[in-house]
């Protein structure tokens, strides 16, 4: 199609969400009749019409929608293969890592950098939840992505995988699950808690929780009072105002030792086995300091 291409997408998604031809053409330089003229010959060519014209502004036809949700991806995907050759090439054999919220990689990843100083190179961390962090593998935003998942749910990923030609590896199995307590609070001297001892508690987990239903493959139903949030020192904050249990996975917080306001407890009995894993493009190949963290954060 000859009206077709990424100038074509940038406009129709700008006058889809300003809901105005000449809105858009002053956010895109252009003039109104142009952008109209643009619009007009892209419709012509596809045969139907993308928007309804009225002296309100312009609103997306039933086709409109349809197609600018295809442009969307479409558009998206296109940005990702602008990324394709410095992704690759990773000239800087630096780290680029996106996780799940994990102590554990965390502080792997900052006695990496102490014990391999490598000189001035412009690492990166994020964390954030699992979704999220799937999403920055896939647009190719960071390049290695750590994430916990429960067995039963692993098949998620797997299907994304296929979908979005990734490379998953098991990286340790058997991941402990910790609620993260105020010594204030009424189980602080607990060996070890259940999902059922805990169904009797308002939680505070993170963010990512609710959206995979992890309380659930816990065994702690769904109508749970649970506060979702969305960092690590939110629920530090949260958990020592003495009313809620924070939940965790993998080892606790390193700090958690040293501050006597709060104890991490064991939660036993939970039916589904935690894994931990690592992600990548399957086209991306590591470089040399990449490898070396993956067998660092391998090391018991």
């Amino acid at each position: 199609m000859r009206n077709m291409n990424t100038s074509t997408f940038i406009q129709v998604l700008e006058v889809a969400k300003c809901g105005s031809i000449s809105r858009a053409a002053q956010n895109l330089f252009l003039s109104q009749s142009n952008l109209s003229t643009s619009i007009k010959a892209l419709e012509a060519e596809l045969g139907y019409p993308i928007f309804t014209r009225s002296s309100q502004g312009v609103t997306l036809t039933p086709e409109g929608k349809l197609f600018i949700k295809s442009v969307k991806i479409i558009y998206s995907e296109l940005k990702n293969i602008e990324k394709i050759g410095d992704f690759c090439r990773s000239k800087e054999s630096n780290l680029s890592i996106v996780c799940v919220y994990s102590s554990f990689i965390f502080q792997k990843f900052i006695e990496f950098r102490k014990n391999y100083s490598m000189g001035n190179l412009k690492d990166s961390f994020k964390e954030t939840g699992l979704n999220q962090a799937m999403q920055d593998i896939i647009s190719k935003t960071y390049r290695i992505g750590f994430f916990y998942d429960f067995e039963n749910n692993i098949h998620k990923r797997w299907e994304l995988a296929e979908k979005y030609f990734l490379d998953i590896n098991l990286l340790s199995t058997n991941i402990p699950v910790t609620a993260l307590i105020s010594a204030k609070h009424p189980l602080a001297n607990e060996a070890a808690l259940t999902p059922e001892t805990l169904q009797t508690y308002p939680l505070v987990t993170f963010e990512d929780f609710e959206n995979d239903d992890w309380l659930g493959a816990m065994g702690i139903l769904a109508e749970k009072d649970v506060l979702y949030i969305f960092d690590r020192g939110g629920m530090i904050e949260t958990v020592k105002n003495g009313h809620y249990i924070g939940i965790s996975v993998g080892r606790p917080f390193s700090y958690v030792k040293e501050d006597i306001s709060l104890v991490s407890i064991p939660i036993h009995g939970i039916q589904h086995q935690l894994n931990q894993y690592w992600v990548k493009a399957n086209s991306y190949e590591l470089n040399e300091i990449e490898q070396r963290f993956l067998r660092f954060i391998k090391k018991p």
